[in-house]
């Protein structure tokens, strides 16, 4: 029969365990950071917390390991639409294929919005798989000719900034 002493002396050490697995898992938490830092993410390490005592752990627990930022690239353009019924176009530009290819990180999403400011469409950029290519004049400038990635409307999610 174990003794209040014992459960005391089995916990005492299980919590000496739980502490130096924290510790331990120091260096694993680092190298994935670095690993992400690597491959252009903006990384955040949180902060641990040690319980001193076996009691404190719940003013001692994390809010996470690692946090990093994602990539969304904004379009404002100078067309108006409220969803996919009206948009002025017949297909959906991504954006030109340098500015992915070349983009560390890569983008999590585009958001386009309406020249009123109201609408929004939106991509996420794990759709690129999915994505064509045309070359096209750009627009936006004379005699400009480049290659666009193209993206499946039903890729695409449309809202309001009221939604």
């Amino acid at each position: 029969m174990m003794t209040s002493s014992d459960e005391s002396t089995i916990e005492d050490r299980d919590h000496a365990r739980f502490t130096r697995h924290l510790t331990d898992s120091h260096d694993s938490v680092w190298k994935v950071a670095q690993w992400l830092f690597k491959r252009g993410h903006h990384v955040r390490v949180g902060q641990i917390s040690r319980p001193r005592k076996r009691d404190e752990w719940r003013e001692n627990t994390d809010n996470g390991d690692i946090e990093i930022s994602l990539r969304i690239e904004v379009k404002h353009l100078s067309t108006q639409f409220t969803g996919r019924d009206d948009w002025p176009f017949p297909d959906f530009i991504v954006c030109a294929t340098g500015q992915w290819d070349r983009a560390v990180p890569k983008p999590y999403a585009y958001v386009y919005i309406s020249k009123d400011n109201l609408h929004l469409a939106v991509l996420k950029g794990d759709s690129s798989k999915l994505w064509t290519m045309d070359r096209r004049k750009d627009r936006r400038y004379e005699g400009v000719e480049q290659d666009f990635y193209l993206a499946p409307m039903e890729r695409v999610w449309w809202g309001s900034f009221d939604d």
